[in-house]
């Protein structure tokens, strides 16, 4: 029966097969902008739960073997990673959060030793406006420290619910992606497998690089950090390395939040210009060499879908156009954009392409000029 409907021809179809086709077109356009209004705040939180539940696939499947228990193996192998990252950046919320405090308590004698420490470099401020100054800035970031929080709390709703969709979604596929893929695959028409294929090779490579080259990257940037805060005695070095990593989501600027406040430290508190600018040099040099560099570099190694030129555009594109879930949301639109091409496109031959026959004429033009300069030497 659905083959000789699909053997029919358009002008067979009456109104009533028009009435409806248009009906459930309108049906499922409706459908897909509702899902899209339903899961784009938590879409960032979904795609990740799925590329790390994919990651974790070799470890849940050797836990499973001795386990012999599919859903305990699953909670292990999800303890396994979010035990230690608990503990971790519990650590340095705690550290930072104290460091703060501190901060905040002592402001005033931190404005006066700062006022102190630039005089000796003989630059053209007062000792009064330079504290008076120093005062209204530590002020006006109390303030904004609170306007953030206040964000912060705003959004809480929203970031409760994207991490349990994301535990959730990992627990899935660790659990449930034998089923997940039948049922995918049952309800696509045979017609659509060499689409289904190539959105598989393409949109999933390029998200697993992604993914593996901005946790490898940021770990980079981390442990840089970390070993510069030990070299120059910065305090609280393990916290900062915390941060460096956190912040590393945001390219070309985020770890200029942990470098540039410990630059003015050496040079402020410590009176050390040269570790000042050692350390800033490394930090400006860390930041452009992972952004346009390592990230990329890691993302194409990692997937053979795309090289290293197109893992750039589709990092830093993202990350311009999307912000932070750009790390996923680049790189996935790139895949699901080559993913079409390719099935329009179709397997690539040499024998019917444009290159063939540029060639060809190349040929000829080069036979019938040398014809002609012979002809012309004979003359």
């Amino acid at each position: 029966m659905g083959e000789k409907e699909d053997s029919r021809r358009l002008v067979d179809l009456t109104v009533g097969d028009a009435r409806r086709a248009l009906v459930y077109g309108a049906a499922t356009l409706a459908a897909l902008l509702l899902v899209v209004v339903l899961v784009w705040e938590v879409a960032v939180a979904l795609l990740l739960g799925v590329v790390v539940g994919a990651f974790l696939l070799p470890l849940q499947e050797f836990l499973e073997r001795r386990l012999r228990r599919r859903a305990g193996s699953a909670l292990v192998t999800m303890a396994v990673i979010i035990i230690p990252l608990v503990v971790i950046f519990g650590y340095g919320w705690r550290e930072l959060s104290r460091h703060s405090t501190t901060v905040v308590e002592r402001r005033d004698e931190i404005a006066d030793s700062i006022s102190r420490s630039l005089s000796r470099y003989n630059l053209p401020l007062e000792y009064e406006e330079t504290r008076a100054a120093l005062q209204t800035a530590f002020t006006e970031a109390v303030v904004r420290s609170g306007e953030a929080l206040g964000e912060v709390r705003k959004k809480t709703a929203l970031i409760l619910t994207a991490a349990t969709l994301f535990f959730f979604t990992v627990y899935y596929v660790l659990t449930q992606r034998m089923r997940l893929e039948a049922y995918i695959k049952l309800r696509v028409p045979g017609d659509f497998l060499p689409l289904y294929d190539k959105l598989a090779e393409n949109v999933g490579g390029a998200l697993r690089g992604a993914v593996w080259a901005v946790f490898i990257d940021q770990g980079v940037k981390a442990g840089v950090i970390f070993v510069c805060n030990l070299i120059f005695g910065v305090p609280l070095a393990v916290a900062l390395a915390l941060l460096a990593f956190i912040t590393g989501f945001f390219p070309l600027l985020g770890v200029w939040v942990v470098y540039i406040p410990i630059s003015i430290y050496l040079l402020i508190f410590r009176g050390d210009p040269t570790a000042a600018a050692i350390y800033f040099g490394v930090g400006t040099a860390l930041t452009l060499f992972s952004s346009f560099f390592l990230r990329p570099m890691l993302a194409a190694r990692e997937t053979s879908t795309f090289n290293f030129y197109w893992m750039l555009v589709a990092l830093v594109s993202g990350v311009y156009a999307f912000g932070v879930p750009g790390v996923v949301l680049g790189p996935a639109i790139l895949g699901f954009a080559k993913a079409v091409m390719d099935t329009l496109v179709g397997e690539v031959r040499y024998e019917t392409s444009l290159l063939k026959e540029e060639k060809v004429q190349k040929a000829e033009q080069e036979t019938t000029g040398a014809a002609e300069a012979k002809s012309a030497a004979t003359d």
